[in-house]
């Protein structure tokens, strides 16, 4: 805004001023021309290498940061599947435990003598209400 100012005000007082038309002033005024040619195509010029740049970093940011959106979806994903992995080991532990009790005689007869009341020759089962009631609070 200064530097408008300042070029309006040399105007003014060019306007007030005759000229001598002669070879050296017509050669400084090309040349005053050329100079100013010259920055406006710089200006241009950056102004399109700036543009070039721009257009070509923002498909170049886009993908980047989709990336890193992935990433993070995939660093969530890798949490919940370890977590599930570490309940499913920890069921699997304690279904090999039963099953190693399973293939355990004692065992199996004891639990069926508990649960489904069978007995051994000569032997004699009472059930009690405290007894019963212990089981229908397991089964729940």
């Amino acid at each position: 805004m200064l530097f408008k100012r300042q070029e309006e005000i040399e105007e003014r007082q060019q306007e007030n001023i005759t000229h001598i038309d002669n070879d050296y002033i017509d050669q400084e005024k090309t040349k005053k021309r050329k100079k100013a040619l010259q920055k406006l195509k710089a200006k241009r010029r950056m102004g399109f290498i700036l543009l070039f740049g721009l257009v070509l970093l923002l498909p170049l940011t886009y993908r980047l940061v989709d990336s890193m959106m992935l990433v993070r979806d995939m660093d969530t994903q890798i949490i919940e599947a370890t977590k599930e992995k570490k309940t499913i080991e920890d069921k699997n532990q304690e279904l090999n435990i039963q099953l190693g009790l399973l293939q355990d005689d004692d065992y199996i007869a004891k639990l069926a003598r508990s649960r489904y009341y069978y007995s051994k020759d000569n032997e004699i089962i009472f059930s009690l209400p405290e007894d019963n009631q212990n089981k229908t609070d397991s089964n729940n």
